[in-house]
């Protein structure tokens, strides 16, 4: 019947799914060379202590895959 075959894809899709998230868990996180240390100073000209209250930063990355 039509019923039982969509029905046995769509479990079949959700234990695929299942399978890739507990795979996922299973491969070692990827871990950074090394760790920068950023220091802002000014944005846009302005030093920082002119500023109140949270600040929008632009960012551009740079060597980026």
């Amino acid at each position: 019947m039509l019923v039982d075959r969509y029905t046995k894809i769509v479990l079949t899709v959700i234990a695929a799914a299942l399978v890739v998230q507990t795979a996922k868990d299973l491969v070692s996180p990827a871990l950074a060379d090394n760790i920068t240390k950023v220091d802002i100073v000014k944005i846009n000209g302005q030093g920082l202590k002119s500023w109140d209250g949270p600040v929008p930063l632009p960012v551009r990355i740079v060597g980026g895959r």
